[in-house]
Order: structure tokens, then sequence, then C-alpha cells
């Protein structure tokens, strides 16, 4: 009888307590109205800037743990670039390979830990390219409105030939920077 009453309250408790740990989670739908995917590289000849018009995905946010997930896939034939001739080229089989790889798909968590003692947010996770999946870690910044994230932005540089690009010769950088930005509203 002594354990019943803790017992009986937390039985009782449970379906109160339980909605309260969901609302600190926050999940959104990832499109192109929010999400902007962006690659930028060096060539000889000009700077490449990138943009992919369709992506889809999702991104959870848990405000007690201050942990995100997100899942990004990318259409690598929506990729928006200077110039005709310059699409078809990042198109080709020597870069992206739109035709026999035509999606792109980050996965990844987000963690904060403390970093010469200022709080430094990264995505962990692996981005699947051209066939091929590798380590991506993405450095973070989180914009808050009270408890509530509005907006994710994160960037890193990766080699480009470790998923089996082309450096056309070694006229184009094989360091690509990526950013990808997302509002949730």
């Amino acid at each position: 009888m002594k354990h019943a009453l803790p017992t009986l309250f937390l039985l009782c408790a449970s379906p109160i307590l339980v909605p309260i740990a969901h609302a600190a989670t926050q999940h959104v739908t990832l499109t192109r109205s929010n999400t902007q995917a962006t690659l930028h590289a060096k060539s000889a000849v000009t700077d490449i800037d990138g943009s992919f018009e369709k992506l889809n995905g999702s991104v959870t946010y848990d405000l007690t743990d201050q942990t995100c997930h997100v899942d990004l896939t990318m259409d690598v034939n929506s990729i928006k670039v200077g110039s005709a001739v310059l699409r078809t080229v990042m198109l080709s089989g020597l870069m992206l390979d739109g035709d026999d790889h035509p999606a792109m798909h980050y996965v990844g968590d987000c963690h904060p830990k403390i970093h010469n003692g200022k709080v430094r947010t990264q995505l962990v996770g692996s981005l699947t390219m051209r066939g091929q999946t590798h380590p991506l870690t993405f450095d973070v910044n989180m914009v808050f409105q009270k408890n509530t994230l509005t907006k994710i932005s994160s960037a890193t540089t990766f080699d480009q030939r470790q998923w089996g690009l082309s450096t056309m010769l070694n006229t184009v950088d094989p360091h690509v920077r990526t950013e990808t930005v997302i509002t949730l509203n």
C-alpha cells in the first residue's frame, strides 16, 4: 500500500506529462520555400555558384536536449548555376552526374559542445552524392526567438574528389563550400 499511491500518481500524471515533453520538439518539413541549399566552387575561369531549386526533407529540433536531426534530399537536376553551358558541365558524368545519380542526400544530427569556453554546434552526418556516402560535418548557427528555433544556418567545405567528382584537369578547385539555411516559421 505504501508504494501504491506514488505508482497511482505516476500512472495518472503520465498523460499530462507526455504532451509537455513533446511540446519542446519542433518538426518542420523542408521545402524550397523554407530551405536554401547552395554550392560554391572556384575554377580557373570563374567562380561557380549553384543552388538547388527542388529539395525535400525534414528537421526535428528538441529544445530540451538542444539537439536536432536533419534529413535533406536535393534534386541534382534542379541545380541552378550561371549559364546553360556551366549547368551542362555540372550535370555531366565528370561532375554531379545527374543522369545516373539524380539525388544528393544528407542526414545528420546536431549537438552543442563547449569549445574554448563557447557553445559550438556541429551537424554531424553523411552525404550521399554520385552513389557514394561519406561523413560530412557542418558548423551550425541557430537563431532563437525566446525558446523557439527560427533559423538554422550551416556551412562546410569538402573535397569533391572524395565523391568521385573531377577537377577537370585541375581547372576546378577540389574544395567546394556548401551552405544550407533553414527558416522555421
